[in-house]
């Protein structure tokens, strides 16, 4: 990692505790003892649960050669004596501007990726795609916050070519931050949906916090959007070059024809050239709409995007297919918005099958004031696909069976229980061989825990 300690301590305006001594090189940065190595610096972030602070001496103990503080709780006189402390008056904002300036060091393209949903997914495929001609450097997972992004931007090495960077936000004011902090080439908002409402209270909130991205795009660069989301179809950007992505005619620059979708994947035409792709569902079309663009963009051959597209693997949790006993599950438990639910459920209703269909959902999580509103919604929308049987864990989804039933949803073939392991029971007692049966719900619901009543013999 080329940054010296004396640059770190001019970009962060810390103080130093007590005069600079030994070597002054940085080998790598972390926020984590558990992966410290000798002569890294030493970041004590603060979170709801935790405090880097409590963790100075496991640190020294591991070799760390430089520490960032801040608050109260400091070193001892002892501990001063054995590495560098450099006092901050906020340690998340100095490690987000040690990321910028750090950044600056990298004339490469680097491509930011924020929306309602589909985040992650055309993370992935983006950096799959721009793999096949570059060297690409992109989020772990889904570290895409205030401390996820800078953390992949100080993994930046002098052999990367591109950066491929999801953005996440709850809060107004993140996507500002992350963007000013990455100074994209790229910028694409995926969709503008109801998610994190708790932080951004309405639709509209979401809308402005997501085009904070496009401030801070480069000057003559690129923003992809999505042409199907009319919350993005009044957006201009004059001193960008706009591109649209679309799956119907005259919706976008990027338009997908002749889409066939099916169990195990989906295929695509562009300007008459076929796509394949393994991902599964309508909305995933679309994402592959966003990655063609960007490679696109950065010149990468029409034969290797095509190749790319169709060797992409799901990503876990994300509408990849699961065949426990014989019973065909939609796996999209990783998260839940009513956006990305309304997608899911059109993915299974489109499956042209004999066999039963079935939902098994939790709540959406973070929705604020409006989530009985949009849990109701659900419900009316579920009652109007007339799926074989439906299960809907916790005390938010008794909105959604309320309302399906209201609609005209069989009372006998919609169930509301507490949690998800009581939904993995109940829908291995419904369920048999052949059914297709989507599970979806937001993160804290733990939907995961449906299908291990299936695979451990201690929830049968």
């Amino acid at each position: 990692m080329d940054v010296s300690i004396e640059e770190a301590l001019k970009v962060m305006g810390g103080a130093v505790l007590e005069p600079l001594r030994g070597d002054r090189s940085v080998h790598k940065i972390s926020t984590d003892t558990r992966s410290l190595e000798k002569n890294d610096l030493f970041f004590a972030l603060k979170g709801a649960r935790f405090d880097g602070h409590d963790f100075i001496a496991e640190a020294l103990e591991k070799g760390a050669g430089h520490f960032v503080l801040s608050g109260a709780k400091g070193p001892t006189l002892e501990q001063k004596r054995s590495a560098n402390f450099i006092k901050v008056p906020d340690t998340l904002k100095a490690y987000g501007d040690l990321a910028r300036f750090y950044r600056q060091k990298f004339k490469i393209p680097v491509i930011a990726i924020t929306g309602s949903s589909g985040k992650t997914t055309v993370k992935e495929l983006a950096a799959h795609i721009l793999s096949q001609k570059f060297n690409v450097l992109k989020n772990r997972g889904t570290e895409n916050n205030l401390v996820g992004v800078p953390k992949t931007i100080l993994r930046l090495e002098k052999e990367h070519e591109v950066l491929v960077l999801e953005m996440g936000t709850s809060v107004p004011g993140e996507i500002e931050r992350l963007s000013s902090i990455a100074s994209p080439q790229v910028g694409i908002i995926t969709q503008i949906g109801f998610s994190h409402l708790e932080g951004l209270k309405t639709q509209e909130g979401v809308r402005e916090e997501k085009l904070k991205l496009i401030s801070h795009v480069e000057r003559g660069g690129i923003v992809i959007l999505n042409g199907e989301d009319p919350m993005l179809k009044d957006v201009t950007c004059g001193v960008h070059k706009l591109v649209r992505v679309g799956s119907w005619k005259d919706c976008g620059y990027v338009t997908a024809e002749q889409v066939r979708c099916h169990e195990t994947g989906s295929s695509f035409y562009i300007k008459g050239r076929m796509f394949e792709t393994q991902l599964l569902g309508r909305y995933n079309i679309l994402n592959c709409l966003f990655a063609i663009a960007v490679a696109e963009a950065l010149g990468v051959d029409t034969s290797l995007i095509q190749k790319a597209v169709g060797s992409f693997k799901p990503v876990a949790s994300r509408m990849t297919l699961k065949v426990i006993e014989g019973i065909h599950f939609l796996d999209d438990s990783y998260n839940s918005n009513p956006s990305s639910f309304k997608a899911a459920l059109e993915t299974l209703k489109e499956l042209k099958i004999r066999e039963k269909r079935g939902v098994v959902c939790g709540d959406m999580l973070e929705l604020g004031k409006s989530s009985e509103a949009l849990h109701r919604q659900i419900g009316a929308l579920l009652a109007s696909m007339l799926f074989d049987f439906v299960i809907a864990a916790g005390t938010q989804s008794k909105h959604l069976v309320d309302e399906a039933v209201k609609r005209g949803f069989e009372a006998k073939k919609i169930h509301a229980v507490k949690d998800s392991k009581e939904a993995g029971r109940l829908c291995r007692e419904i369920a048999v061989a052949g059914d297709r049966v989507l599970v979806k719900g937001s993160r804290g619901m733990q939907m995961e825990k449906v299908f291990d009543c299936f695979i451990t013999s201690s929830t049968r």
